[in-house]
């Protein structure tokens, strides 16, 4: 494994308490920032639960790692009931009231519970038409049959909450094409998930077979192509090149419009659709495709610096998330464009570049694709490959604003997940212990984003690769290759055919997204990146 000095003292001392008090987390404004540091408040170990209800209530966005941080404090009266219900065994939540019930029922028991318990349930939640009628669906003795005679919406969420046994065994036999043609067409985006989820799975054979024989005309661009992706996989490449042209025609979305175009030109060999895609004003891997095959000057527009930028202290702390949410839900809400630009002048300044980029966005009405290179200086880089790489990932993880925290509270401009901080700093061999708020310094976030990709690269070498363990983690990406499913050599339309079956949506766009911007930041830095050369690379088995 090689590592990297990075010329700056990681010295901050890791403290024993939660960065923010009670009081203190009251004083901060509601948002996703707030939300983390009541995460971090409710998890430390001498956080009571009369405290931990508390902060509770100034939650502003539960997810499951909040509930699961209070649920380990146990029971009080006042934990929420959506919290304390969810932990109940079927045996005591059938005694419970309509609500607990609603709130702790798992779908995927009902099945083979005993038909008293049924009896009781459908007794008490007899306000609960929708969960009644999906309880009945799911005791019929033709499951399948019944879950397709509902509505696009019940079907999914039916679907959604059984064991992935249970629907392979209700699914074991093909549906009527006719049956998921009348859902599809009702474009429920929860519907549309769970064709996405079927077409993608490696198992459901079946229904996968029953999806091709059906003629879908209403949905949304994704699943439009995945349809076709489907109907390749039982070749049919008429059926798939329609599909590909009602998802390019559905896209409102640029990446997804020029994906739709680029598999029009992959499965007909029709040059016309490389250069309708060659006109594209956004990057991708697609546009970036055309342009290398045509040979072309790209019509999309890259910035990657801003003159007149000044050296002095930011209108804003960099590394204060609340500093970040505030400004950018202020200026955000600024209607009239003179003051909003007059606004955005104020982040004429080296430090807050991204936030510059971020806001000129709505400026240029997203017609210019920033490819900034901010704080750099402050680490040093063994050579452009680790660099670019290093940018790509910071650009599609955070677009390099420092003190962003997710929706799952991965934190600062590489978005490292808190619980990497201490095995992170130990493999660096830093001595002193570190915060979690020093992930919000770019430096710091440079340091351990770049080791983590270090560590990647050594063992999945392909920057497409480690950008799929990055986002989904190695563990995933590893059990994905193991399986010799995907990137396999010599069948038709590889890698890209292997690049949209990745079951998991987010890293399946992430890689794509990464690779896209690490081959512009390695041009922006002097190296011309082969697309197809490099994605050629990626066949193994």
């Amino acid at each position: 494994m090689r590592f990297i000095l990075f010329a700056f003292c990681l010295c901050a001392a890791l403290s024993a308490k939660p960065l923010l008090t009670l009081k203190e987390l009251g004083s901060k404004p509601k948002g996703i920032a707030r939300d983390f540091y009541i995460w971090e408040f409710i998890s430390d170990k001498d956080t009571s639960l009369e405290e931990s209800l508390k902060a509770y209530d100034l939650v502003y966005r539960e997810i499951p790692k909040l509930k699961s941080a209070l649920q380990a404090k146990g029971y009080h009266p006042k934990i929420p009931k959506n919290i304390a219900c969810a932990k109940l065994p079927i045996t005591e939540l059938v005694k419970q009231d309509e609500q607990c019930i609603a709130f702790g029922l798992k779908l995927s028991q009902v099945p083979t519970m005993p038909a008293s318990q049924i009896t009781t349930l459908q007794q008490k939640l007899a306000k609960s038409p929708n969960l009644l009628a999906k309880i009945k669906i799911l005791r019929s003795s033709d499951i399948a049959q019944a879950m397709f005679a509902a509505n696009a919406q019940v079907f999914a969420e039916i679907f959604n909450a059984l064991t992935y046994q249970q629907k392979l065994q209700i699914f074991a036999k093909s549906p009527d094409p006719k049956a998921i043609q009348r859902l599809a067409n009702q474009n429920a985006s929860s519907f549309n998930r769970v064709l996405q989820h079927i077409i993608l799975d490696s198992r459901l054979l079946a229904f996968k077979q029953a999806i091709a024989k059906a003629d879908i005309t209403t949905s949304d661009s994704n699943t439009f192509f995945l349809l076709g992706i489907n109907e390749l996989l039982n070749d049919s490449k008429q059926q798939a090149l329609r599909y590909f042209e009602r998802s390019r025609n559905a896209a409102i979305d640029p990446f997804f419009k020029d994906r739709a175009m680029f598999w029009q030109y992959l499965v007909s060999g029709n040059v016309a659709f490389l250069h309708d895609l060659q006109t594209s004003k956004f990057v991708d891997i697609f546009s970036i495709y055309a342009n290398q095959k045509l040979k072309t000057k790209p019509n999309y527009e890259i910035v990657s610096s801003f003159d007149g930028l000044i050296l002095k202290k930011p209108p804003i702390n960099i590394s204060d998330p609340f500093a970040w949410q505030v400004a950018r839900d202020s200026i955000g809400s600024i209607k009239d464009m003179t003051r909003y630009e007059e606004e955005v002048n104020r982040f004429y300044t080296i430090d807050t570049t991204p936030h510059l980029a971020h806001f000129s966005n709505r400026i240029t009405k997203y017609s210019v694709n920033y490819y900034i290179m901010p704080y750099v200086d402050l680490v040093h880089w063994r050579d452009d490959k680790q660099k670019a790489m290093s940018l790509a990932i910071a650009k599609q993880e955070s677009h390099f604003i420092p003190a962003l925290v997710s929706r799952s509270y991965a934190l600062g401009m590489m978005q490292i997940m808190p619980f990497n901080l201490e095995p992170f700093a130990k493999k660096l061999g830093i001595k002193h212990k570190v915060t979690l708020e020093d992930l919000f310094k770019p430096e710091f976030a440079y340091t351990f984003g770049t080791m983590f990709l270090e560590e990647l690269n050594d063992e999945f070498k392909h920057p497409l690769f480690v950008a799929y363990a990055y986002n989904g983690g190695p563990g995933f990406w590893r059990r994905t290759l193991a399986k010799g499913q995907l990137f396999v050599k010599n069948r038709k339309y590889e890698p890209w055919l292997s690049m949209e079956l990745i079951a998991n949506e987010e890293p399946r766009f992430y890689g794509m997204k990464v690779l896209a911007n690490y081959i512009i930041y390695q041009e922006l830095l002097g190296h011309k990146v082969d697309i197809e050369s490099l994605l050629k690379q990626t066949l193994r088995y």
